[in-house]
């Protein structure tokens, strides 16, 4: 929506450090028919290189080692598979898996329509800000654009025990745009991500009937078009109670044509203010697009958290 730019037992959960080959290893294991392992004429494959990040649990990919924009830092893009899901994880080379210190980590919910990737898209320079305060980025796909249904629902608690079975985690922080606002707001609100301190918005939804009501035909599916399912997970409808002593920052839009913003953002801090612990709002005026200040700002947003 946005314009801007299985269950696996936990004895899993231990990071795997892959072991550098020699070169007449690789030749012997080329002669034993090793999958993998280049002969002939075809070039040598190099060996992945983990830095001080090791192999993760479930890791189907990992990219060249990369230094963010601003602070410089190294940081590992990696993709995992987990609970017939992918996320890509940003993990700053200052805090590896079960680092002695406790870190923090940010969780990015993707838009509708959009993917794992958005990782490296709409919220890469963002998550590279916290990157630099030293934060694992994470970015699940959530079975795609699945709202707040149940199997959107139950991937959220496999990320959850993911995350906190890797990694020390003594904080964590959350950013939607557009689409991703409705499972966002109804994990924080039922205390599904473990360490979460607050949430910032931007252009994002929040009541799911709302959505549904204006647009049955893309809502409805993923529901069975029931509209008594889309209810029940609707995070609009959860007590006042359940943003006792939250956190949350939501940038709207008064003339944002596709989530307006007093069934969503506005309706969510209105409803919390009187019983969270920091509501904030803060106005633009473009529309639904989501503006280029909201990265600096959300990363000073979760630092004055802390």
């Amino acid at each position: 929506m946005s314009r801007v730019r299985p269950d696996v037992p936990a004895s899993d959960l231990s990071a795997v450090r892959a072991p550098l080959a020699s070169r007449r290893t690789v030749l012997l294991g080329a002669a034993a028919g090793l999958a993998g392992v280049a002969v002939a004429a075809r070039p040598a494959q190099a060996a992945p290189v983990y830095t001080p990040i090791p192999k993760l649990p479930g890791e189907v990919s990992r990219a060249d080692t990369r230094t963010t924009r601003v602070g410089k830092k190294k940081f590992e893009v990696i993709d995992v598979v987990w609970g017939k899901d992918r996320a890509r994880l940003y993990v700053p080379w200052a805090t590896p898996p079960k680092a002695p210190k406790p870190g923090s980590v940010a969780w990015m919910y993707h838009s509708n329509g959009s993917t794992h990737t958005a990782l490296d898209g709409a919220y890469a320079y963002g998550s590279q800000l916290l990157v630099d305060r030293g934060a694992v980025c994470v970015c699940p796909n959530f079975g795609g654009s699945t709202w707040t249904t149940q199997a959107a629902l139950t991937h959220q608690v496999n990320w959850d025990k993911y995350m906190s079975g890797v990694f020390n985690i003594g904080v964590a922080f959350a950013r939607a745009n557009s689409g991703g606002g409705s499972l966002m707001t109804y994990a924080y609100a039922k205390n599904m991500v473990r360490g979460m301190r607050g949430i910032y918005l931007a252009n994002a939804t929040y009541d799911m009937e709302d959505l549904y009501a204006r647009d049955p035909g893309r809502i409805g599916p993923v529901y069975g078009n029931d509209p008594a399912l889309v209810a029940a997970t609707n995070p609009a409808r959860l007590p006042q109670s359940a943003w006792a002593g939250k956190r949350v920052k939501t940038v709207v839009s008064l003339v944002d044509p596709v989530v307006p913003p007093e069934r969503h953002g506005l309706a969510l801090a209105g409803l919390a203010k009187p019983v969270a612990a920091d509501v904030r709002v803060q106005y633009h005026d473009q529309g639904h697009t989501v503006p280029g200040w909201t990265n600096s700002d959300m990363a000073a947003t979760f630092s004055s958290w802390l």
